[in-house]
């Protein structure tokens, strides 16, 4: 239940935040005047190359679906797919491969479900994996990149 009135907290915070910067989210590919993309249906996954913000060392589960990803305002970036199992034996193999990466790693919030990462460019970043509401697991992944 904390996980996910916290995941509605995120996704809300991001939503003022579009609305604050008068910009909407949008799927790679979109044009300016496109609608807007319904969260509560999985979009197709599009390549990785449309994720160049994203670390190389997370690698998402298979299977997922994707809900969303978008760029808000102009350095951050937010990915959020769901997968069928639970993908919290997933957290010491992102940290490791986010320290082998050379970013500074944060497991003090594990406990919640998420894992903190700065450096590489990143100013701050995090894996959050919490219940989804329709079933299995939901993964965030969002990022702030330096200017």
């Amino acid at each position: 239940m904390l996980k996910t009135r916290l995941t509605g907290l995120l996704a809300g915070t991001a939503l003022v935040m579009l609305a604050a910067c008068g910009q909407g989210g949008s799927t790679p590919g979109a044009g300016d005047d496109a609608p807007a993309v319904d969260a509560s249906s999985a979009i197709a996954d599009p390549p990785a190359a449309n994720r160049a913000w994203m670390p190389a060392a997370i690698a998402l589960p298979e299977p997922h679906s994707v809900l969303q990803d978008m760029k808000i305002g102009a350095n951050t970036h937010l990915l959020q797919i769901v997968v069928p199992d639970d993908p919290a034996a997933e957290f010491p193999r992102w940290k490791e491969a986010l320290v082998a990466g050379g970013y500074d790693v944060n497991d003090s919030m594990l406990f919640d479900g998420r894992l903190l990462f700065q450096g590489q460019g990143v100013e701050s970043g995090q894996i959050a994996v919490s219940a989804a509401e329709e079933g299995g697991y939901m993964i965030q992944v969002d990022v702030s990149l330096l200017p």
